[in-house]
Order: C-alpha cells, then sequence, then structure tokens
C-alpha cells in the first residue's frame, strides 16, 4: 500500500503541511492560510456541533487542512497523519475531500510524532495470535454494550481469545494473561476518564481500579493492537514540545505497535457495530487502518432496517435498542410501545426504569405530533459524531 506522510506545524499566524512519500525526491510544503487560533475556534464550534447532532460550518474552513492532499494521494493510499497542536484533537476522517468525508477516500492513522511510528513499526509482530478482552468492571455503571463487545470477540477468533468479564477484569489478570505471551489484540470495554489538571491520572476503569496511564508506563504491555472502547480514552494533554501525556503515548512506550482510541463519549450500540465490523475485517486479514476505515464507513451508510437485523440476529436480549432504532427512524408510536412493555418488566427500582420512563414519554409526545411516515432506510449513524471519533495511532499494518 503506497503510504503518503502529511505532517502540520501550527503557528500563530499559518498553519503548515509537510507532505512526503517514498517516490518524492524532497518533501512538499502547503501553506494553509488557518492561525492557531483559528483552528482552536473551529474545532471546538465543530465539537459542540458534532455532540448536538448538528452538521456544523466549521467543516468548510477546516477542510482547508486536507485539501492539498488530493494532489499527492490517490483513494485508498494510507495516509499517516502527524498532527500538532490543537489538531491532536481533529478527527480527520470527517472532513471533507473530493465531496465526501476523507474516511470514505482513504485508510488512516495518526502519531503524535513522526519519529514515534518507527518504534511503533518496530513492536509489529504478524505471528501474534491471543486476543484479550477486559470488559464491563464498574457494577454501578453496567456497560452491557462492552460486554457484548467483548463477548463477540470470542465468537470472531475463537480458541485464540480471552475475555475477562466483570470481577475478573483485573490488573493482576492483565499482568498474567500478558506474562505468558505478546497478545495480537487487547480490548478494554470499560468506562475511561480524563483528568485535564494531571492527565497521567487519566485512565480506564477494571475491576480492582483505575489502570492510569502513569500506571501503564511502569509496566509492559506486549501487544500489536490496543483498543480503548471508552470514553474520551484518546484524549490527551499537551506539554511544551508538543509532547502528549495520557493513555495513548503510554500504551506506545509500554509496548503496544498500535491503538485504536476515542476522542469523545461514544453511543454504546453504534460503538458496539462498529467494534463488530473492525474485528471481522481484521480476523479477515486486513490491516488496522483499512479495516478501520471499512468499519467506519459500514456504519456511516447503514440504515435503520440493517441495525434492527443485526440486533436480532446478536445472542442476548436488544429489545431497548431495538427500540431506539424505531425512534430514530421516526417510529414513534413503535418506539412507544415497545419501551412501554420494556417497564411492565422491570422493577420500578430499576435503574433502567427512569431512563426507560423517560424514552416512552418522549415517544408517546412525538407520535401525537408526527406528520411523516416512519422511514426504515434512514442512515441513522451518518452523524460523524457516530464514526468520527475513533482514531488508530501507531503501526497501520
Amino acid at each position: 500500500m503506497r503510504t503518503v506522510l502529511a505532517e502540520y506545524l501550527v503557528t500563530e499566524r499559518e498553519t503548515f503541511l509537510f507532505l512526503a512519500d517514498a517516490e518524492a525526491d524532497e518533501p512538499r510544503t502547503e501553506r494553509v492560510p488557518l492561525t492557531r487560533d483559528d483552528l482552536r475556534t473551529h474545532i471546538t464550534d465543530l465539537a459542540a456541533a458534532l455532540h448536538a447532532g448538528r452538521t456544523s460550518s466549521a467543516e468548510g474552513p477546516l477542510a482547508a487542512l486536507i485539501a492539498p492532499l488530493a494532489q499527492v494521494s490517490a483513494p485508498g493510499d494510507l495516509l499517516w497523519i502527524v498532527p500538532h497542536d490543537t489538531l491532536h484533537y481533529l478527527p480527520f476522517g470527517m472532513l471533507p475531500l473530493d465531496g465526501a468525508p476523507l474516511a470514505a477516500r482513504n485508510p488512516t492513522c495518526t502519531t503524535p510524532s513522526a519519529t514515534v511510528m518507527r518504534y511503533c513499526q518496530a513492536k509489529h509482530d504478524p505471528s501474534r495470535r491471543r486476543v484479550l478482552a477486559y470488559a464491563d468492571t464498574a457494577p454501578a455503571r453496567p456497560l452491557p454494550h462492552a460486554r457484548r463487545q467483548a463477548e463477540g470477540l470470542a465468537r470472531v477468533f475463537g480458541d485464540d481469545a480471552v475475555v475477562r468479564l466483570g470481577p475478573h477484569a483485573t490488573s493482576a489478570a492483565l499482568d498474567a494473561d500478558l506474562g505468558r505471551e505478546p497478545a495480537r489484540i487487547v480490548h478494554f470495554g470499560c468506562h475511561g476518564t480524563f483528568v485535564p489538571e494531571s492527565p497521567l491520572r487519566s485512565g480506564i476503569t477494571l475491576a480492582d481500579g483505575e489502570l492510569t496511564a502513569e500506571r501503564i508506563l511502569g509496566r509492559s504491555l506486549r501487544a500489536d493492537l490496543v483498543t480503548l472502547s471508552a470514553c474520551e480514552s484518546g484524549v490527551n494533554a499537551r506539554r511544551p514540545g508538543d509532547e502528549l501525556v495520557g493513555l495513548t503515548r503510554s500504551l506506545i512506550y509500554a509496548g503496544a505497535a498500535s491503538v485504536l482510541v476515542t476522542l469523545w463519549v461514544v453511543d454504546e450500540l453504534s460503538t458496539s457495530l462498529l467494534m463488530a465490523d473492525f474485528y471481522r475485517e481484521l480476523a479477515g486479514g486486513a490491516g488496522k487502518a483499512v479495516a478501520l476505515r471499512r468499519a467506519q464507513n459500514t456504519l456511516r451508510s447503514i440504515t435503520g432496517e440493517e441495525v434492527i437485523r443485526r440486533c436480532e440476529r446478536e445472542p442476548g436480549s436488544h429489545a431497548e435498542d431495538i427500540a431506539d432504532v424505531r425512534f430514530r427512524c421516526g417510529d414513534f408510536a413503535a418506539a412507544r410501545d415497545a419501551y412501554g412493555l420494556l417497564l411492565d418488566a422491570i422493577d420500578p427500582d430499576d435503574e433502567r426504569a427512569a431512563r426507560l420512563q423517560a424514552a416512552e414519554t418522549r415517544s408517546r409526545w412525538a407520535a401525537s405530533a408526527a406528520d411523516r411516515a416512519p422511514d426504515y432506510t434512514r442512515r441513522i449513524y451518518s452523524n460523524p459524531y457516530h464514526w468520527a471519533p475513533f482514531v488508530l495511532v501507531g503501526d497501520w499494518r
């Protein structure tokens, strides 16, 4: 696969983009008329729009950052992006290029700096087979979708997968599992936290406490890929020299060849669908960047009807998920009835009761005001909020 390096330098007056590939005699330099303040404003506006479920006018100005890539890359080329400054928080895959999101055109990966890739690729070992999964570790804040993601790994990778759930997903189990042999994949389906005032305290919640960035730095975590299917797992704090302090950098220092992280709080069902497709692609032989791109584009184009079919095929109860999809597709009466049945079946003191009651009330009011037929062909996860926060850091193979 042809690879194009795109490295950015943000300044107070403009942004520089350095482009290189194996065929070029020397790097190419592009000047983008966006200042540091411009970028911070646009990225803040973009984040606010995404979390509100809206499109954003910030996409237009930010698209200037990747416009030069159309001249030096072809569809399907791997784009290795090295962000700088506030660009570390920008999901490049959602920016438009040639009339479509970049993720529709190219697989991408990032590194905190260009030199980091050398160390990431040195850790890549295609002979590794073991897949380790740790999920749903906080009883007071259950993550049923994360549990299903982990169980799905066992179905995809068979005897190569070791799945530890709930109280069994501990730091001690992780150390013991990795002590036996390096892993191909280590998957964490847990709550994640970001502590901006002390980024080394950011971490993921295992059953026996927080696995913080600081603790990760003190251990060996030999894996070809670490997936953090957790909230804001890829958010880091910048330090002078553009050093990143946080989970991503800690995992790479600890021995991971690559890390799949999220840039913001993610929707549980859409994340589960994306993860399932991502791992199926990996099991089928695709490289990590290609697998992620395919999974993102599948999620971006999936219809409500297809989501319901997939929920019905998966083991376990997906009644609430299906009700949510019916609401998204404008079938408010069916959603109302489904939420009502779920409410009737649980104890009023169940922690789900308040959420289901609110959903049933919302559906009832929407049904009374509905002026159009339901549309199950609607692409319910086309908004980048659902598919764009997933970023591959490190080796793309």
